[in-house]
C-alpha cells in the first residue's frame, strides 16, 4: 500500500506528464501551460505541506500520549512512595512505643530484682542471727 507522500508524489508526476501531453498535442498554449504548471507547482506545495504538517502532527499525538503516561506513571509512583512513606511512620512509631515499653519492662524487672535483693539480704541477716542464738543455745 502506498503512503500518502508516496501517492501525492505520483500524482504531481502524472499531472505534470498529462500537462506536457496537452501542450506537446496543441492543446494548451505555452502561457497556458505555465499557469497551469505554476499552479500545479503551487499546488504539490500545499500539499506537501499539508502532508508534513500532518506527520508532525501525528509525531506530536504520540509523543503526548507518552508525556501522559509517564505522568501518569510518575503519579502512581508518587501515591506509591507517599504509602510507603506513612507506612514508614507507622512502623517507625511502633517501634518507638516498643521501646519505651521494653525499658519500662526492663526498669520494673531491675526493680523487681532490687526489691528481692535486699529482701533477701534483711532475710539472710535474719537467718544468721537465728543460727548465732541456735549455736549460743547449743554451746550454753
Amino acid at each position: 500500500m502506498l503512503s500518502t507522500r508516496r501517492t501525492a508524489a505520483t500524482a504531481a508526476i502524472l499531472g505534470v506528464l498529462a500537462l506536457a501531453a496537452l501542450l506537446v498535442t496543441g492543446v494548451f498554449t505555452l502561457a497556458a501551460a505555465a499557469v497551469a504548471a505554476a499552479l500545479l507547482v503551487s499546488l504539490a506545495a500545499l500539499a506537501f505541506l499539508v502532508l508534513t504538517v500532518r506527520r508532525l502532527d501525528g509525531k506530536a499525538q504520540r509523543i503526548d500520549q507518552r508525556v501522559k503516561k509517564n505522568e501518569s506513571s510518575h503519579a502512581a509512583n508518587a501515591a506509591a512512595l507517599k504509602r510507603i512513606e506513612k507506612r514508614l511512620e507507622e512502623l517507625s512509631a511502633a517501634m518507638e512505643d516498643s521501646a519505651a515499653r521494653r525499658t519500662e519492662d526492663l526498669s520494673a524487672i531491675l526493680v523487681s530484682l532490687g526489691e528481692d535483693r535486699v529482701n533477701t539480704m534483711t532475710h539472710a541477716r535474719e537467718v544468721e542471727r537465728l543460727r548465732e542464738e541456735v549455736r549460743a543455745l547449743g554451746s550454753a
